[in-house]
């Protein structure tokens, strides 16, 4: 994807910049800011057009654990082509972290803190980061990262680490069974086995793999 910066400091790219909002308002206002900050063409796309694109996005999925799964958000940032720069404004509460799939992406990549007391801030720092990711950068908010990586101490067997890993990138039973040559019903004993472990009870409210899949640090 071909990008040069100008005298003026706009920003010269294969295609402008899209924005996609689970709120219209916030999504407008936003371009007005990246305009205004040197990135013009910026346009607002319906949030189903996500896996449809092939330029440099901005993301910014539903504030509530509940809306981000219910509106199937998940699925839409695991849509996005890995070679798309990406910035995306979003709580620590709402599992993106797993879903942009940083450990395969090739290119830049910024995770914002988009909380009531940061939204302010965020949104202020959403041009320097849409530079820097157009740059292949990666920069994530220390509140996506677990301060003590992944359930150290959890006492996940070596059997149940394997299959944890392949869970967090969005596996099926059948498809981890498949890999590791195990029937799915030994892989749903190992998967209730990691569920027990890392605390994570049968709440209908959550979904206990996205949630596992979350907190996963290879």
């Amino acid at each position: 994807m071909k990008r040069e910066f100008g005298q003026d400091g706009a920003i010269s790219v294969s295609a402008p910049p899209l924005i996609i909002s689970w709120d219209p308002l916030a999504g407008e206002l936003l371009r007005g800011h990246l305009e205004v900050e040197g990135f013009p063409g910026t346009a607002v796309v319906a949030d189903h057009e996500t896996a449809k694109v092939s330029t440099p996005l901005v993301v910014l999925p539903p504030p509530s654990y509940a809306e981000y799964l219910g509106g199937g958000w998940d699925l839409r940032l695991r849509g996005v082509p890995l070679d798309v720069p990406i910035v995306v404004l979003a709580r620590p509460t709402v599992p993106v972290r797993a879903a942009l799939q940083l450990n395969l992406r090739t290119s830049g990549v910024a995770l914002l803190d988009a909380s009531s007391a940061s939204a302010v801030a965020a949104v202020a720092a959403v041009p320097s980061a849409l530079r820097m990711s157009l740059e292949g950068g990666q920069v994530i908010d220390p509140l996506f990262i677990p301060s003590t990586g992944v359930f150290e101490g959890s006492g996940l067997t070596p059997a149940e680490l394997r299959v944890y890993e392949l869970l967090a990138y969005g596996r099926s039973n059948k498809g981890i069974a498949a890999e590791l040559f195990l029937s799915e019903r030994t892989v749903e004993v190992h998967v209730r086995k990691i569920f027990s472990k890392m605390s994570l009870s049968d709440d209908r409210s959550m979904n206990r793999r996205v949630v596992a899949a979350s907190l996963f640090q290879k």
